[in-house]
């Protein structure tokens, strides 16, 4: 699939992800967030209750159905600004993004199209 099928502005539909141990709920944590890919760069800002809770940019990579995220700039610990490999699919405007590490399911999300 080409880095260009991903290309455009992404909202946030829904998402969990295992955050120190526990599932976060995305809509119980009340988060949104707006994603941006174009020319093989990502941009995120994410809100918690209407306020600014994080942020990154960076590099991405598609390979079949595998989605990188190279970040190089955020709002994370030095630690966090790693390879995030993501097993995805598309069906019509909806983005769907499974994580998983060491076996384990560490993040999901779904995005709709917005542009």
């Amino acid at each position: 699939m080409e880095t260009s099928s991903l290309a455009g502005c992404w909202e946030l539909v829904s998402g969990e992800c295992l955050d120190n141990g526990h599932l976060l709920q995305y809509g119980e944590a009340q988060l949104r967030a707006r994603k941006v890919l174009a020319n093989g760069y990502f941009s995120f800002v994410t809100h918690q209750q209407g306020a600014f809770w994080a942020a990154g940019s960076g590099r991405y990579t598609v390979d079949g159905q595998q989605y990188t995220e190279r970040p190089d700039l955020g709002t994370f610990p030095p630690e966090a600004m790693r390879d995030y490999v993501f097993r995805f699919r598309l069906e019509g405007d909806l983005w769907h993004n499974t994580r998983w590490e060491d076996g384990v399911q560490v993040e999901y999300e779904v995005w709709r199209r917005v542009g």
